[in-house]
């Protein structure tokens, strides 16, 4: 059985000082939250990063695994592809800690990633704010629309 992926990205959070901060974390089967709830990062550079391993992700070979890093702190979400519509996600800490967090549609998670990137660039836009890893994260979702 397939679990339920989504990506909550606090838009109330969000600051601005050259770089994009706030809150995001990946949510499974609406209340199991990773890292855990209020997790802040600089959003726009992990969604672009997100939103590069999932589109690598769909052309990836059965059981190859990519990374979902944060920059703050030794944490990440590790993908397995299972089969051609299925990723296998572990939370892992300082490379030792690993939780499995269930399986997941391919879809399901490029959808996510892409809800969470147009929640920010909407976000940004109504404020006014510019800076490179926005406009890298524009093109990169609209790669992943693409697969």
């Amino acid at each position: 059985m397939l679990n339920h992926i989504s990506i909550e990205l606090d838009v109330h959070s969000l600051t601005y000082s050259n770089q994009i901060v706030g809150n995001i974390a990946f949510v499974i089967d609406f209340h199991d939250y990773f890292p855990g709830q209020g997790w802040s990062d600089f959003v726009a550079i992990v969604l672009n990063w997100w939103a590069d391993n999932a589109r690598a992700l769909v052309f990836a070979p059965l059981r190859e695994t990519y990374s979902f890093q944060f920059m703050d702190g030794p944490i990440r979400i590790a993908a397995k592809k299972m089969t051609a519509t299925d990723v296998e996600l572990t939370f892992v800490e300082d490379s030792y800690s690993k939780t499995l967090m269930g399986t997941v549609s391919l879809e399901e998670l490029k959808d996510a990633l892409i809800k969470a990137s147009h929640q920010l660039i909407n976000a940004v836009d109504r404020n006014g704010w510019q800076n490179e890893e926005l406009e890298q994260l524009r093109h990169t979702v609209k790669a992943l629309q693409t697969y």
